[in-house]
């Protein structure tokens, strides 16, 4: 069995320390020393545990392990770490001349530190989203048409888009698949117009397809981004025309296709599942060649997530940075933007208009802004920048 590592930035630390079997008697006592840098560690021996508790208690830090580390009558345990900073560098030096693959878990406890480094100070940009489709969720067969489609995205661009994701195939949940010709044959006006026009250097287009053959197309026309919901898994062709064109590649977390995604939900610890999914893709992106500053996370709202999971997703989203790429985010008009709404008294928003769901997605870019996210997805671009602006004033550390 091998070990993973990974940071936990959630305020939820009692959970997490119950989660791995310690003593409930010595729980609240025990958060108290959680309250600094935490980082998770897994899979490990119980003889690793105790190495790595004993030399942070040797570090003024702490680690919380299972209870059963003690006399051995588990074959495994998770363990969270907590400390400074530089408390956690003390532990990691000593840690190396241990045994157990001490070495590799010091590395790995370094490297989180390394990207928790970043600094909050980047103002996150803003994805319009542009569908060429005739059944999108929102806004299917309004923009099918090319000057419609070309008319919006200036209009988007005008608003404040840094980006412009525009796809031909959708993605909802139950979705029918649509055939590459068809999506190329749908983006390609809408490509050209946005490349050659110099209003538009500065802007950057995004391809939303699971298909290598569109992609390939559409970085032709200079696309610069590729935007797979499927993580890299629906097309075996896809990485191989990443590594040629050199595109920047959104790799989100999905399970199965939109046909069958709402079935596939079947998490117990949804964060932490997503997470190593998520990064297991990366990692074969990596191994095949892309690389590393090429790559974008997305955790995927909606795409095989419930409400409850998508809200805990939405909560510890911060978590995802411990991956060491930037974050995408979209939930613009989706499902469970929309529960928010069912449980107020007030008839008129049990089935919200697009522009109460628009005025939901800017509230929770705010959110996002201040947790750190780098991109943020959606279709009404004129809302997200007033939040993001507000953002900005208020001095949180968005500039």
């Amino acid at each position: 069995m091998q070990f993973k590592v990974r940071r936990i930035f959630s305020d939820d630390i009692k959970n997490e320390i119950e989660k791995i079997g310690f003593s409930p008697s010595y729980l609240d006592y025990g958060v108290n020393k959680h309250k600094f840098l935490n980082i998770k560690i897994y899979n490990l021996k119980p003889e690793a545990a105790t190495i790595i508790k004993e030399t942070a208690l040797s570090s003024n830090c702490d680690a919380a392990v299972h209870r059963g580390v003690l006399d051995h009558s588990i074959k495994s345990s998770n363990l969270v770490l907590s400390g400074t900073a530089a408390q956690l560098e003390i532990v990691c030096e000593k840690l190396k001349n241990q045994q157990f693959s001490m070495q590799k878990i010091a590395d790995e406890i370094l490297k989180q530190l390394e990207i928790s480094n970043f600094v909050y100070c980047s103002r996150p940009e803003i994805m319009g989203i542009l569908n060429i489709t005739e059944d999108s969720f929102s806004d299917g067969g309004r923009f099918l048409n090319p000057k419609s489609a070309i008319e919006h995205a200036y209009k988007m661009i005008e608003d404040g888009a840094d980006i412009i994701d525009t796809g031909a195939e959708s993605t909802r949940p139950g979705a029918e698949a649509i055939p590459p010709d068809i999506e190329t044959e749908r983006l390609t006006p809408v490509v050209k117009e946005l490349k050659q026009n110099s209003a538009c250097k500065n802007i950057k287009i995004s391809i939303d397809t699971r298909n290598a053959g569109t992609a390939r197309a559409m970085t032709n026309l200079g696309a610069d981004i590729i935007n797979d919901v499927s993580g890299l898994t629906y097309d075996k062709n896809m990485i191989a025309v990443l590594k040629e064109t050199g595109a920047n590649i959104v790799i989100m977390h999905s399970r199965g296709t939109p046909k069958d995604m709402d079935t596939l939900c079947n998490y117990k610890d949804t964060t932490e599942e997503v997470y190593f999914e998520l990064q297991d893709r990366v990692q074969t992106a990596l191994n095949s060649g892309i690389q590393q500053d090429k790559i974008i996370i997305d955790p995927g709202f909606g795409f095989a997530k419930n409400n409850k999971q998508n809200f805990e997703i939405l909560k510890k989203i911060e978590e995802f940075k411990s991956l060491g790429f930037p974050i995408l985010a979209g939930l613009s008009r989706k499902r469970f933007v929309k529960s928010i709404l069912e449980n107020i008294a007030d008839s008129r928003l049990k089935r919200p208009d697009n522009d109460t769901l628009d005025d939901l997605t800017a509230q929770l870019s705010f959110y996002f802004a201040i947790k750190g996210v780098n991109i943020i997805r959606v279709h009404n671009v004129l809302k997200t920048k007033q939040a993001l602006d507000l953002a900005g004033h208020l001095s949180l550390g968005i500039s």
